[in-house]
């Protein structure tokens, strides 16, 4: 993401997030608190940056699987 925009949209302070559908971009310090959406193949996850994330991706914070569940045994 542009600096321009990132700096644009902490000015104008919109409560709207923005929407990301690249997963490999990298988290700034100039994007610290802003609120994200990002896209994961099948919906959206909120995404709130804070300065612990700085570095990493935004893909690692938005799972594309989803967690087994057991199957419950029947009883007789």
């Amino acid at each position: 993401m542009h600096n321009d925009f990132i700096e644009q949209k902490k000015v104008n302070k919109e409560h709207e997030d923005i929407v990301l559908f690249n997963r490999a971009t990298v988290l700034t310090k100039q994007m610290v608190g802003l609120k994200l959406q990002v896209y994961n193949g099948i919906r959206f996850f909120p995404l709130n940056v804070t300065n612990d994330m700085l570095g990493h991706r935004v893909g690692e914070f938005a799972p594309t699987r989803k967690k087994p569940i057991p199957k419950k045994k029947k009883k007789k």
